[in-house]
């Protein structure tokens, strides 16, 4: 195995670990996803963490983030996704544009409350 060190460039199997970990999924489920053997998982995610100089999981996810490496493309990233649960609604199966749902729902709280007062 290579050494790893912050700055190195990440693989492309190194980048899907880490992107269904921000997804919530443990290593059992990447490897499910993936394919893979549960212990080529933590190796993909332990030299990911090492080459982004990150202190755990969260952090490399974050810098990954940061980085542009990661891209925040679910809605789930947001205000509007809590807006979507406490109206019982899946937050994944949104048809409109998430800022003006966010502002649709914040504008229909308001005056439900201006209603009970």
């Amino acid at each position: 195995m290579r050494a790893t060190r912050p700055g190195m460039p990440l693989v492309e199997r190194e980048i899907e670990v880490l992107r269904l970990i921000a997804e919530g999924g443990s290593y059992a489920e990447v490897a499910a996803e993936l394919q893979l053997a549960h212990a080529s998982v933590k190796n993909y995610a332990h030299s990911a963490i090492k080459k982004l100089g990150a202190r755990s999981q969260a952090h490399a996810v974050h810098l990954a983030h940061l980085a542009g490496i990661l891209r925040r493309e679910r809605h789930g990233d947001h205000a509007g996704f809590t807006a979507h649960v406490r109206r019982g609604e899946d937050p994944w199966a949104c048809t409109q544009g998430c800022p003006e749902g966010e502002r649709a729902y914040r504008a229909e709280r308001r005056q439900q409350r201006r209603e009970a007062a």
